[in-house]
């Protein structure tokens, strides 16, 4: 039996990357990445990858890291690094700020525009393992085109291989001991975005998704979009949820939980996951700490788990609430740790969500998969 990890990271592969007119541009407009979920990573499957790769790559966070070798979605972005455009893979994160690649992926002496800033990164891991390198100030661009950044902040890892982290969350939860303009931030200073802000809609398994820069798809929601506060005391990305209904029982949360798009299995409080386990029959089985919850691979998309975000609801269709796994058994896309409670994508993979760092504020709505797309500045 394997089991997927709890901070699987959520990463896309860019294509058909939308970036009209960077360069030329007379002012602020949204920029949109569009990218595919793979289940492979290069010339390898996602699973042997991450077998190779996942113990060097364990996300800065605090939480523990489920050490498995399945990990087979992927989504994944292409960025360009220095003068020389050195190409890094690398997996999109809204619960870590830093942008970091291994050392086989930037050198910064082949680069005439690097500059050592003469910091140390450092992330750290619960399991006592992490990742050791050094800050500097380079060319960013999501194409060879033109750059879009010419001092962007970064840090090169001592890893040799390995896939790097774009971490996208606000600046308070950057590895540096001073606070910098990571790439939200970064790209709204420069003028290319008008504030520091995008939209994730990560779309259903080996569907497609985007992410927009200082805008939002319309097409891709249906209702309102409401918005709310971030919990500033979560220190991550984190809104309110009201309360609960599973399967026509309400149930009060009053608790701000992580939007976290670097996480494949959610985490509830212990009495959210007691009635999950009642509602899908599953079997409990535990692993570094965490119980994951085995479940039947048969369930009904006319049943739904509601959240009650107070202004509007999210749903999850039951048949949507499960991971399938390879040898043919299913997990329930909600485990527990001593009731830390987190959204990972099984949840996001349903909600349209826009993350405004500028004014500290998240906003949700049901995502519809629509091949439509109608991209309005945010």
């Amino acid at each position: 039996m394997q089991f997927l990890t709890l901070l699987s990271l959520a990463v896309a592969l860019v294509n058909g990357m939308v970036i009209p007119g960077l360069d030329t541009r007379d002012e602020a407009a949204p920029l949109q990445l569009d990218f595919t979920v793979l289940k492979t990573v290069g010339n390898t499957t996602a699973k042997e990858f991450w077998a190779k790769y996942g113990s060097k790559n364990k996300k800065r966070d605090a939480y523990p890291e489920v050490i498995t070798d399945y990990r087979d979605l992927s989504y994944q972005i292409d960025v360009y690094l220095g003068a020389d455009k050195q190409k890094n893979t690398v997996s999109l994160d809204t619960g870590s700020s830093d942008l970091w690649v291994p050392s086989s992926g930037y050198s910064p002496d082949s680069s005439s525009s690097a500059q050592d800033t003469g910091e140390a990164f450092k992330i750290g891991y619960l399991d006592g393992s992490g990742a050791l390198g050094e800050y500097y100030k380079d060319k960013f661009q999501f194409s060879t085109a033109k750059p879009v950044l010419s001092n962007f902040q970064f840090a090169q890892t001592s890893d040799e291989a390995g896939m790097g982290i774009l971490g996208i969350a606000d600046r308070n939860q950057e590895a540096s001991d001073s606070v910098y303009d990571n790439l939200p931030w970064a790209l709204q200073k420069a003028g290319i975005t008008p504030k520091a802000s995008y939209s994730l809609f990560l779309g259903p398994d080996l569907g497609k998704g985007s992410l927009i820069f200082g805008g939002i798809d319309t097409d891709k929601y249906t209702g309102e979009l409401q918005l709310y506060p971030i919990d500033l005391s979560s220190g991550g990305l984190a809104v309110d949820v009201q309360s609960v209904n599973f399967n026509g029982k309400i149930i009060s949360v009053n608790a701000p939980v992580l939007l976290d798009s670097g996480t494949s299995l959610g985490l509830l409080s212990l009495d959210l996951i007691e009635e999950l386990d009642t509602i899908f029959d599953s079997q409990t089985v535990k692993q570094g700490g965490i119980e994951y919850k085995i479940v039947s691979c048969d369930q009904p998309s006319d049943k739904s788990l509601d959240f009650d975000f107070g202004d509007n609801t999210i749903s999850i269709p039951f048949s949507e609430a499960i991971i399938k796994q390879d040898d043919g058994t299913c997990l329930l896309g909600f485990g527990y740790y001593n009731d830390i409670q987190i959204f990972g994508d099984v949840f996001l993979r349903q909600a349209y969500v826009y993350y405004d760092l500028t004014d500290k504020t998240i906003s949700l709505a049901q995502a519809s998969y629509s091949s439509s797309s109608n991209i309005i500045s945010a």
